[in-house]
């Protein structure tokens, strides 16, 4: 049932905003106990049980308005089954991140109540850019989003924590000014910031104001791609994710990245739909570049947290690529498969990619490095960190019966259906590539003695619940990924 909010009351608002009001009603929280409880509290105890609380809470609302479509103002915030799935993964992934964050808290000096309100409003910035159809609420939830990244990653007292912060906010602000000058071309051509309204506009007036929709347009494509962290906009992540808190650096590459996808289809796919075979080539090639050189310079990289980043740029290429085979897929009635197929592989990067940081966070915690090397004899120390490490990582490289391979055949086949054979084959061939890391890293686990004497490490509880969560998704979308992919395209997509 579709319903058009024409007056705002606060049960409408309600009712198509629940989950982001609970989530910055918890961080308003957070910050006033941050003030008034007394030294002797456990404020990280506190922080993250209330935060727990205020995402479960969030997620139970998400699920109850699923197959419901609403619209706030004239049709600059929409409650569509899009936008649902998207608050799905992005509170998935913060449950997760705090959960990870609780034996992180003992190791950064920081207040406790400050890391997970910010970690929330973080996550309504997400969210925001997920349900936003119009330029100027889709700016402000990238800001939002952006803004409490920026803090929450020089949140360790640091020097690579203060560079990376630094990097990311400096860099940002040029992306987000980029954003913000095309966004401003292009409402220059419309006279709108509705994207339905601009899309229409933009097909009127496309061969009158090719010149300024394509710089405006171009504009947004760098500003969103450095946020994705695609080729050749890039060069950024390495130094941040190795700056940040190994919890935040997986909340940027899972949550951060999902929430740019979700902007990109919204613009691209939602609004501007009627220009984006103009752009078929050059997603493709974005997409093809990104997949080969972060894999390449991964190969190379001695830090573990500087090889997932890269890992990570590889793996947005991969994303990217049922984005761009959808430019020949947009008109054969494919579009909603590709967009099923898009969301699966997020879904199923994000919970390995917890499910690596974690025992990431345990390994770093013993041998107090973060490079390869303290990887050297883990299944002697643990062997359960170790295995789920092995299932992570072949799940990443793409191997059969993990979420990872299952999630890159739905990617190929869109690819193949839609006649881009040869990316088809690009994705094998760095697949291929990406083996070289992965199993490298693999054989130190298993081949190698520990450096030092053999004692086992303890892992803590909320860490093992994380890997736990990471291991099954990882294995049950591999095993099953019918339980996902059967329900997606059924799904109300853009209220239709």
């Amino acid at each position: 049932m579709s319903t058009i909010l024409q007056g705002l009351t606060w049960s409408q608002v309600w009712w198509v905003m629940g989950p982001e009001i609970v989530l910055i009603a918890g961080g308003f929280v957070l910050m006033l106990l941050d003030a008034i409880l007394p030294p002797g509290v456990k404020r990280a105890t506190v922080a993250n049980g209330l935060g727990v609380v205020a995402l479960a809470w969030a997620g139970v609302l998400v699920l109850r308005r699923f197959g419901q479509t609403a619209s706030l103002g004239p049709g600059s915030y929409v409650l569509d089954d899009y936008a649902l799935v998207f608050k799905l993964l992005f509170i998935g992934i913060t449950f997760l991140i705090l959960l990870l964050s609780v034996d992180e808290h003992g190791q950064i000096d920081v207040a406790r109540g400050e890391y997970t309100y910010l970690l929330l409003f973080a996550t309504v910035g997400a969210m925001v850019m997920a349900s936003s159809v119009d330029l100027v609420t889709l700016f402000v939830g990238l800001e939002i989003l952006s803004v409490s990244s920026y803090i929450l990653v020089g949140v360790r007292k640091t020097s690579k924590s203060a560079e990376g912060a630094m990097k990311y906010l400096v860099l940002g602000a040029i992306a987000t000014a980029c954003v913000l000058f095309g966004m401003s071309y292009i409402y220059g051509v419309t006279g709108t910031t509705n994207l339905a309204e601009a899309g229409y506009a933009l097909y009127l007036a496309w061969d009158s104001y090719r010149a300024i929709v394509v710089i405006g347009m171009l504009l947004m494509l760098v500003g969103f791609s450095v946020k994705i962290s695609v080729v050749p906009f890039h060069m950024w992540a390495p130094d941040v994710y190795e700056g940040a808190p190994t919890p935040i650096t997986a909340f940027l590459a899972a949550a951060s990245k999902a929430a740019g996808f979700a902007m990109l289809i919204r613009v691209f796919l939602y609004g501007f739909a009627s220009h984006f075979p103009e752009w078929g080539g050059l997603w493709i090639g974005i997409a093809a570049v990104t997949m080969v050189v972060g894999n390449l310079l991964a190969i190379v990289q001695r830090n573990v947290k500087r090889m997932l980043a890269y890992s990570s740029i590889g793996q947005a290429g991969y994303l990217l690529v049922p984005f761009a085979a959808l430019t020949g897929a947009y008109h054969g009635g494919n579009l909603l498969q590709g967009v099923s197929a898009l969301y699966f592989y997020l879904a199923a990067y994000a919970l390995m990619t917890a499910g690596a940081f974690a025992v990431l966070t345990v390994v770093a915690h013993h041998a107090r490095s973060e490079d390869v090397d303290a990887f050297t004899g883990l299944f002697r120390r643990s062997p359960l960190l170790a295995g789920a490490m092995t299932v992570f990582l072949t799940a990443m490289a793409g191997m059969p019966l993990t979420s990872g391979f299952t999630g890159k055949f739905f990617i190929a086949l869109g690819a193949i259906n839609t006649g881009y054979y040869w990316l088809a084959g690009l994705m094998f061939l760095t697949s291929v590539m990406a083996f070289a890391y992965y199993f490298g890293l693999i054989r130190r686990m298993y081949l190698q003695e520990p450096y030092g004497p053999p004692e086992l490490w303890g892992t803590p509880a909320t860490v093992a619940l994380v890997v736990a969560i990471a291991l099954v998704g990882t294995i049950g979308l591999g095993v099953a990924p019918g339980v996902m992919m059967h329900s997606l395209p059924s799904l109300n997509w853009f209220g239709q």
